[in-house]
């Protein structure tokens, strides 16, 4: 009877460690990440409450997250969720910043100082055929399987794509209830939105050279804080040398404790200590993005200038009138995670890069400051990453014709959940995949980028890009 009894109080004992250890570590997590997905989605991208609960938090997803309960407030646009009553987080909607994710206690705070921002006028994008020699039932047959699902539960949840060719748009799809004005979650494409950003800093002079250290308040006070040597060049490059555990899976990790739980994404991002010296490994870190958000705010006159960068420097100038960047509660903007946009205006960024920084015949990015971010990295696996954008697809473990067919001068925004933007100058391509794609093998971005650029034909040197032609308002090419 004695070893029934201890089994008893062990098992009784392992019960009491699995709740304490929900609600001190994953209720936290699991409420942060319920709130803010919700309320971007319902708010900033105007789906359903039901579809953000059932797809965006829920579809293929934690279990736990189904112990999660939601209340949303459609009055005050505001998203809560708890674990039974308890680590109550709640993530309030303002104009022009998207959803900030905070405590109840700061949630007044922060809805009644939304920035005010001049309206942005829209630069449509002209639409055009097919040029000649591409085949248009085989690019169907590719965008159809885009779309479709592989099995009959859905998986790849493909959302939008948009494709250019030389600047216009010649095949565009949407899933039910997308549409051409719905902006969608860029995960970390933000990140390579944020190289514009910071070259559209480095052009109007707020930014100094790449290879100046960065000026981070916490490290400067510090004497000897040996960060205080890393430049804006090794963060861009993913080279800070500072420690950042990236585990998606792990939610005690650096990169879900700072999106979901911590108040402050580049505080948690700058308060990492080094791992290795500045420069010498290369190390994809979603905090050195953050760092150099709280660079920018220190580069910047007030906290107003700070949040307006991404709307005055790279949406005005490109027409993005839906793209919003969403802060943290302590007003950083979280440039590793948080910009939504449209799928055309997401091709923007795109042809802003493929036509070497200019845009309508204007010059908004430095001379090199696209070569610059499209070389490989010192340090990178396989040269497989530039200045925050990729200039490989990971995993190209399976080798096909599609695969072999994307060309070597093409280079990546991805993002969480399946999302890529793939600019290809040699074919004149930009080529658009949004989506809510959480299982690895219900999607093949190598097949599906490979496929398309196998049909287009070679760049034409004297091609003029386009970029600020009318809207032919025809979304299904």
């Amino acid at each position: 009877m004695a070893w029934l009894k201890a089994i008893f109080i062990g098992l009784v004992l392992l019960i009491i460690v699995a709740i304490s250890s929900f609600f001190i570590w994953l209720a936290p997590v699991g409420a942060g990440y319920t709130a803010k997905v919700m309320c971007s989605r319902i708010f900033v991208s105007g789906l359903s409450s039901e579809r953000a609960l059932d797809e965006d938090v829920l579809a293929d997803n934690n279990a736990l997250l189904s112990l999660i309960t939601a209340n949303i407030d459609l009055r005050h646009q505001t998203v809560s969720a708890h674990a039974f009553g308890f680590r109550t987080r709640i993530a309030v909607y303002r104009p022009n910043m998207g959803c900030t994710l905070t405590t109840p206690e700061n949630a007044v705070s922060i809805q009644n100082s939304s920035p005010v921002l001049r309206p942005i006028t829209p630069q449509p994008l002209m639409t055009a055929p097919l040029p000649s020699g591409v085949d248009r039932r085989q690019l169907s047959n590719i965008l159809a399987a885009a779309m479709d699902e592989p099995t009959l539960k859905p998986s790849r949840r493909t959302r939008a794509i948009v494709i250019l060719y030389k600047g216009q748009i010649v095949a565009e799809r949407y899933a039910n209830g997308i549409t051409v004005n719905t902006p969608l979650t860029g995960w970390s494409m933000t990140k390579s939105a944020f190289s514009a950003i910071l070259g559209r800093m480095r052009m109007t002079g707020m930014l100094p050279p790449l290879n100046y250290p960065v000026s981070i308040n916490e490290w400067d006070t510090l004497p000897g804080d040996p960060r205080v040597k890393i430049t804006y060049d090794e963060l861009l490059q993913m080279r800070s040398g500072l420690e950042f555990d990236e585990s998606y899976w792990n939610p005690l990790s650096d990169v879900v404790q700072m999106l979901f739980v911590a108040p402050s994404a580049a505080g948690l991002a700058v308060s990492k200590p080094l791992e290795s010296p500045p420069g010498s490994e290369w190390h994809y870190s979603s905090g050195t993005s953050n760092v150099l958000s709280a660079a920018m705010r220190n580069l910047s006159r007030s906290i107003q200038q700070y949040q307006a960068l991404p709307a005055e420097l790279l949406f005005r100038p490109l027409g993005m009138n839906h793209a919003v960047v969403e802060a943290d509660s302590d007003g950083y903007l979280v440039a590793s995670s948080f910009m939504h946009a449209t799928g055309r205006e997401w091709a923007k960024l795109g042809q802003l890069y493929l036509q070497d920084g200019i845009w309508n015949g204007t010059r908004l990015l430095p001379e090199g400051w696209v070569a610059h971010a499209t070389s490989p990295a010192p340090h990178a696996p396989n040269g497989m990453y530039g200045a925050h954008w990729w200039l490989k697809l990971p995993a190209e473990g399976q080798q096909s014709a599609e695969t072999a067919a994307i060309p070597a001068d093409a280079f990546f925004a991805l993002g969480h959940d399946g999302q890529s933007l793939s600019v290809i100058p040699s074919k004149d391509l930009v080529i658009v995949r949004l989506g809510l794609t959480r299982k690895a093998k219900a999607f093949d971005l190598h097949k599906f980028v490979g496929g398309i650029a196998a049909l287009f034909p070679e760049h034409e040197e004297n091609a003029d890009p386009q970029g600020e032609a009318q809207d032919s308002g025809n979304t299904n090419k």
